[in-house]
């Protein structure tokens, strides 16, 4: 994984909560990972069957992402810019 050089943890965790489109899915941020990975939670009614340690789907959970925040050489990744966290970003 690639370090964020960009951004301190404080400014990462201001993210959590805020709202974007990813994929043409409308999600929130809902956690930070390491200071390295955003998770995102996809907000309509999609949703995907989460299976048991022994692969037996039981229960609908939300869809989420697992989002890289930089690339490989400390800038945003391609994905965060498409999302729209660096305006996110200036404006906090």
């Amino acid at each position: 994984m690639s370090a964020n050089r960009q951004y301190s943890h404080q400014q990462l965790l201001t993210l959590i909560g805020q709202q974007l489109v990813y994929q043409q899915q409308q999600c929130e941020v809902i956690e930070l990972l390491d200071d390295c990975q955003l998770v995102l939670q996809v907000l309509d009614l999609d949703t995907s069957i989460q299976a048991t340690q022994y692969g037996e789907g039981h229960r609908a959970v939300p869809v989420t992402y697992s989002l890289a925040i930089c690339d490989g050489e400390g800038s945003l990744h391609s994905d965060m810019l498409a999302a729209g966290i660096d305006k996110i970003l200036a404006n906090h």
